[in-house]
């Protein structure tokens, strides 16, 4: 299983990035399989996408967007306890994202430098889980 799952860097102008990783992506026989008003991606063929780019959310920066993928749910909550201990900002909750597939679970976190950390696998389960009843979540 790879460490990096995958990468968003954030934009000004989406288009004209699209414009220019069709070619470079396309250079290195890939292509754009992810196309959102907001978010773009590419892959190489047969595989999920990897490398997106998003609209900036702050005009004061460009925060990274970086994926790490973990075994299964469990560690998925392991990591968000870590986070809350350490004092990070949780941006999301450990949920499923059936927005991106139906058995994509992931929690996001603010780092220590200010980019968006993923902790994500494929659910074992793709039902939805109440992170406020649970024990990891419990006070």
């Amino acid at each position: 299983m790879p460490l990096l799952d995958h990468v968003v860097l954030q934009v000004d102008d989406l288009n004209a990035i699209g414009d220019w990783y069709d070619q470079v992506v396309g250079l290195a026989g890939g292509t754009r399989t992810f196309d959102m008003p907001n978010l773009i991606g590419y892959a190489l063929p047969g595989q999920p996408a990897q490398l997106f780019f998003s609209l900036a959310t702050d005009p004061g920066g460009r925060q990274t967007h970086l994926a790490l993928r973990v075994e299964d749910e469990a560690t998925v909550r392991r990591g968000h306890e870590f986070a809350t201990a350490f004092g990070a900002e949780i941006l999301h909750e450990p949920r499923l994202w059936p927005e991106y597939a139906p058995d994509y679970y992931a929690v996001f976190i603010r780092d220590p430098a200010g980019n968006n950390l993923e902790l994500k696998c494929r659910a074992s389960t793709a039902q939805p889980t109440d992170p406020d009843t649970t024990e990891e979540h419990a006070s």
